[in-house]
């Protein structure tokens, strides 16, 4: 218990930034996971956390990758159970790594936690033999309950030997034996070592019953694991090794966009023994961890390739604090960069406070930290991906320069503190100092529209989205104002200069005149008051020569800065003068060279067309053996005719495939256009809103909330199936309408929400989406109309309408009214109608 409590104190630590965890709060190994998570929301420093139910399972997400246990140097017991992704065809996938993991066998053991930990230490060194390849490959999610049952049969083999007997060595010699024949060769004598290790602390006289147990589900796991992966033909030595026939490749999202890594697309489909050389030049000239668009592998990778491929969608979800490594083809981990840089804005924002801690003037070490890491976040590339190490060395050059220039440049009683009971405000504070933060640096900004990820850091407004441009601020990065080396920088410039520096000043201010239209003013003494403090001591003690002469008139700038600001000016007017000039000179140039290609390419087409004129007159012979030899090939080309007839009705068959398939993308892309059009998520919204207005019943408002979060969730299921359908689709994935998977059920009130609605609004609940409902749920006692067959009309049937009972359809009260007082009849069906007003129903 002990060493396990360590373990998680140690991922959590490395989750939540040390700033946020006060020195003060201990980790009580006695208490559970949550509690502890409890006791440290309670020193006040956790408030943008939602809940520590929350917060415990984000750090076990942050843990959730293969070589979790390694990667952290903690117990493999302590690792999660393996997450599952869905791959386009809606397959569900696991990290091949991960795949001992998902044996989990405390629900159907009736083994001790003691004799589970024995079972789980040999497996662990059974796991060391296999070669599992690198830890990013994936392969199909085993069915538990399948390798259970064929696992049935190891306990079918030496249940016999289970039963007491007085010579309990034989028994477990025997049962040992007929253990090991079920074993793979390669990995019996490391289970048997491990065995007699277990041995020397449990003496088979007295344990001999718990030790038949323990060898009994080693094997039971053990076999399960080979059937699986002989039977999904999955690459796992010593087990079973057979060459790899399906590439698995992961999809990454940000938002909309869809992209997968590029070293793994080439990796995997060279390791398939598919043709790679049509783009592996170019992924070699590519950076580390770079990305392909979706649509980019669509058009590199060949269509029949394509329809073999599986892509599997990896969640798109971000945690609080830090983010889950992802496995790179090369062994290593990364994460993506824009969620790196966002992690670093979380860490100045929340952990540090530096909108709360520092000085407007301290502003310039947060620009110079952000100068040191730009070639880290490239904005001429498109997504890609940053290697842990890097994540790493941009986070200690992080820790480096807020410990040298921040951390005590304001006192810590001055820190403002937020609330801590509203999360909403907490957060949104954040969200609007990311804000904020990525405007005082524009290569941020930048940077994040760039990567396509303005929504997923919510920027508010992006000028780059809305096609404007940033300006780059004009503040220099240098030392504040304070600091002793840009003291001695101005006390140097205003020493007295020579004729020959008055004279090169203006030449080095030329080339930066040039760039800015801006005058460049030389400092004043009154400027810095600690240079004239230094100016008036010198004036205390005058050279001997200087004595005699009259004091001059004291003067608010030094003579000779001014006449080489004077200078300086007059040269950049002359300057500018003169670049006019060259410029219209160069205009000038060009024009006469523009002209004489012209001259030139005149002369070339008269001769380039005499010398075609020649060619044609030599070609005349050539030109009618071509002719003849056209005539043979159309003799030629009408028995091909005959030939492609007879293949005309294969063709034909694989035309209806295509039509077929396409008839279902039309339906399909109709649909989306309903869902855009219909947006049912806002008109549930709009229905819960009317009917939480009307009433004043808790329990129904409750009831409506849950019945909105129910229908909401649904429809999302729903526009995601619709979605990866038309993917697949695009992709040639299925060769077969049949194949296409059916959509899931549109989501409807439930019966429950209908009545409580039609009792509280004394009128039925609109009907979302109608033309998406089944069958089963279209066939209701209402028409698909909208319009009153009187008036012509649109009309809402949920108020003011009259139904007929026979027909089912509806009119608007005032049009049917009118019309019963000329023939008590429906206008429709002609069955016998009375007005409501005037006939109404006898209690």
């Amino acid at each position: 218990m002990s060493s396990l409590a360590n373990d998680f104190e140690k991922v959590l630590r490395a989750f939540i930034p040390k700033e946020l965890i006060p020195a003060t709060w201990k980790f009580d190994e006695k208490k559970r996971r949550v509690e502890n998570i409890q006791s440290l929301m309670k020193c006040g420093q956790l408030g943008i956390v939602k809940s520590a139910e929350q917060l415990n399972r984000d750090i076990g997400s942050y843990m959730g990758f293969p070589g979790s246990t390694q990667h952290f140097e903690i117990d493999p017991v302590v690792a999660p159970s393996p997450d599952d992704y869905t791959s386009l065809k809606n397959t569900m996938y696991i990290y091949k790594r991960d795949l001992f993991l998902l044996f989990d066998f405390k629900d159907i053991s009736s083994l001790r936690e003691c004799q589970r930990e024995e079972v789980e230490w040999v497996l662990n060194d059974c796991l060391q033999q296999m070669d599992f390849g690198s830890h990013h490959e994936m392969i199909v999610k085993p069915d538990i309950k399948t390798i259970i049952k064929d696992g049935e049969e190891v306990l079918k083999n030496v249940m016999p030997f289970l039963e007491l007997s007085k010579d309990c060595e034989k028994i477990y010699e025997d049962s040992k034996t007929r253990f090991m024949e079920t074993l793979h060769v390669d990995i019996r004598e490391t289970v048997s070592e491990c065995l007699e290790d277990i041995i020397v602390d449990h003496s088979t006289e007295k344990y001999h019953f718990e030790l038949l147990l323990i060898i009994n589900w080693i094997g039971f796991i053990m076999m399960g694991i080979e059937n699986f992966v002989k039977k999904e033909s999955i690459h796992l030595p010593p087990l079973n090794s057979v060459s790899l026939t399906k590439p698995v490749i992961r999809l990454f999202s940000i938002d909309k966009n869809h992209f997968v890594m590029a070293d793994e697309l080439h990796k995997t489909l060279k390791n398939c023994n598919i043709d790679v050389s049509g783009f592996e030049k170019e992924v070699f000239g590519m950076k580390e961890l770079s990305t392909f668009t979706f649509r980019e592998v669509f058009q590199k990778v060949d269509k029949d390739v394509m329809k073999n491929l599986e892509f599997v969608k990896m969640d798109d979800f971000r945690l609080i604090f830090a983010q889950t490594p992802i496995p790179t083809c090369d062994g290593g981990y990364c994460n993506l960069a824009v969620d790196v840089l966002r992690d670093v804005l979380m860490d100045i924002i929340v952990a540090k406070k530096v909108f709360q801690t520092i000085e407007e003037k301290n502003w310039i070490y947060i620009k110079k930290f952000f100068k040191s890491i730009e070639k880290h976040f490239d904005r001429t590339r498109g997504v890609y991906f940053i290697d842990l190490k890097n994540v790493k060395t941009i986070k200690e050059l992080w820790e480096n320069e807020y410990n040298s220039h921040l951390k005590h440049s304001l006192s810590s009683s001055k820190l403002m503190t937020t609330s801590k009971k509203n999360l909403a405000v907490d957060l949104a504070v954040v969200q609007c100092q990311i804000n904020s933060l990525v405007r005082k640096v524009p290569m941020l900004l930048e940077f994040i529209h760039k990567q396509g990820a303005c929504a997923r850091l919510s920027i508010v407004g992006c000028e780059l989205c809305d096609g404007k441009t940033l300006t780059e601020e004009s503040v220099p990065i240098t030392e504040p104002k304070g600091s002793e080396k840009k003291e001695d920088a101005l006390q140097k410039k205003m020493k007295p200069q020579s004729l020959k520096e008055t004279q090169s000043e203006p030449e080095k201010l030329n080339s930066e005149e040039a760039k800015s239209d801006v005058t460049t003013e030389i400092p004043t003494i009154e400027d810095k008051p600690s240079q004239k403090k230094k100016m008036s001591k010198k004036t205390k003690q005058p050279n001997p020569s200087e004595e005699a002469k009259p004091e001059p008139k004291e003067s608010n700038a030094c003579p000779k800065c001014e006449r080489a600001g004077k200078f300086t000016r007059e040269a950049n007017q002359k300057l500018r003068i003169s670049k006019i000039e060259v410029k219209q000179l160069k205009k000038g140039l060009i024009r006469n060279q523009l002209e004489n290609e012209e001259i030139k390419q005149k002369v070339m087409d008269k001769d380039e067309r005499i010398r075609m004129l020649e060619r044609l007159l030599e070609e005349k012979d050539d030109v009618i053996k071509e002719q003849e030899e056209k005539m043979r090939e159309q003799a030629t080309i009408i028995q091909g005719f005959q030939t492609i007839e007879k293949e005309e009705d294969t063709q034909t068959v694989y035309d209806e495939k295509i039509e077929k398939i396409k008839s279902v993308q039309s339906n399909l892309l109709a649909i989306k256009k309903t869902l855009e059009v219909e947006n049912p998520v806002f008109k549930c919204a709009e229905t819960m809103h009317r009917l939480i207005m009307n009433t004043k019943n808790e329990e129904t408002k409750k009831m409506a909330g849950m019945e909105m979060r129910r229908f909401e969730k649904k429809a999302t299921e729903y526009t995601e199936a619709v979605e990866d359908r038309l993917a697949m689709i695009q992709c040639n994935q299925f060769d077969a309408a049949e194949e296409i998977p059916e959509l899931p059920e549109f989501p409807v009130f439930s019966q429950e929400f209908r009545s409580t609605f039609e009792n509280i609004m004394k009128s039925r609940p609109p009907v979302i989406c109608l033309q998406l409902l089944s069958s089963s749920e279209n066939a209701s006692d209402e028409l698909e109309d909208t319009e009153c067959v009187i008036c012509l009309n649109n009309m809402d049937i949920e108020n003011d309408t009259t139904k007929c009972v026979y027909c089912k359809r509806r009119y608007h009260n005032r049009c049917i009214q009118d019309w019963l007082k000329v023939k008590m009849i429906c206008p429709t069906c002609d069955s016998r109608l009375l007005d409501e007003e005037e006939f109404p129903v006898l209690v």
